[in-house]
């Protein structure tokens, strides 16, 4: 059976390319892996206290593996993070000085572009859960958007910053 599965990324964009890049990544099925909001900030339930370490655990080390994204990528920086329940919001900003040469978004092989350092990034959190507590699956692709102004990145840096707020009023 062939899936007609919508494009997300910008065609015509080089995602290896100078630039701030916004990502969104979510669990597999929104599945709550990193604990709940409440008032504003990521609690964990501590009811169920094994629920409650995993959850904690699973968030730190994502916390933890995105800090330390420009350790293996030295063209990389870790701009802001935000942990919700279900998925993540971060900026990183790619900076190849060296880089010369345009090339378009295309199916293969990636290497020192966004992609890569995402699927880096969703391997070693799901690979450190998986070994350590229980399964654990991100969702097939993730959201990104090519930060495109000064103005734009101030934006989308309050929206990353407010959004367990809006979470707890019910909009994320």
């Amino acid at each position: 059976m062939k899936h007609n599965r919508k494009h997300i990324r910008w065609r015509s964009w080089d995602y290896s390319s100078c630039g701030a890049y916004f990502v969104t990544i979510c669990t597999e099925k929104r599945e709550r892996y990193f604990g709940e909001i409440k008032t504003g900030l990521l609690n964990l339930d501590l009811e169920d206290p094994l629920s409650y370490l995993n959850a904690k655990l699973i968030a730190v080390k994502a916390f933890e593996f995105w800090k330390e994204i420009p350790l293996h990528y030295k063209f990389v920086q870790a701009d802001c993070l935000v942990i919700m329940p279900d998925h993540i919001h971060g900026i990183l900003y790619l900076d190849l000085p060296y880089k010369t040469e345009w090339k378009s978004n295309s199916f293969g092989p990636q290497r020192k572009n966004l992609p890569d350092i995402i699927r880096a990034y969703k391997g070693a959190v799901t690979k450190w859960a998986n070994e350590n507590l229980h399964a654990f699956k991100w969702q097939r692709s993730y959201y990104d958007r090519v930060i495109r102004n000064e103005e734009e990145y101030h934006r989308i840096k309050s929206y990353i910053s407010e959004n367990p707020n809006r979470w707890c009023k019910g909009s994320s």
